[in-house]
């Protein structure tokens, strides 16, 4: 039982970066959270807020048309009110006829709260990537140009 409510959470956290839902990602997430991006863009590891968190998403996931985040593969690994949670996902972002896929592992850790488990560490395990690697700066441009008629 247990078990399903983590793997929950980390689902909702990819379900929520896809349709863009801020509010269902922030109440996943613990006050603070360690993120960790390095093995993707050489940056250590940040801990950041949940406001800080949805900020930089919501700069940059919106920019493409569509984002969809496959996550299987599941092993959780439960030790009373803390788990790590090891998995596989495949995500693809697609901007007009263009595709960019990244394929990773994570582990997500998580801390039990009351009754409501919240991700505490998030890191990523870059494998590969194909398609278009332009994407990310056409993205981000995206939102400038946006924010630029507003």
């Amino acid at each position: 039982m247990e078990g399903n409510k983590i793997i929950n959470a980390v689902t909702n956290l990819f379900k929520g970066a896809d349709s863009h839902d801020w509010a269902l990602i922030e109440s996943i997430l613990a006050p603070v959270v360690t993120l960790d991006y390095s093995s993707m863009n050489g940056f250590g590891p940040a801990e950041l807020s949940p406001a800080q968190i949805v900020d930089n998403w919501a700069s940059f996931l919106p920019g493409f048309d569509k984002t969809d985040h496959r996550v299987s593969a599941f092993k959780v690994q439960l030790n009373g009110k803390m788990a790590d949670v090891f998995y596989s996902t495949v995500a693809s972002h697609f901007l007009g006829d263009q595709v960019w896929v990244v394929t990773a592992n994570y582990h997500t850790k998580l801390a039990k709260y009351d009754d409501t488990w919240l991700i505490t560490y998030h890191k990523i395990d870059f494998e590969s990537q194909s398609g278009n690697a332009n994407l990310p700066k056409q993205a981000h441009q995206v939102i400038a140009d946006r924010k630029a008629v507003q």
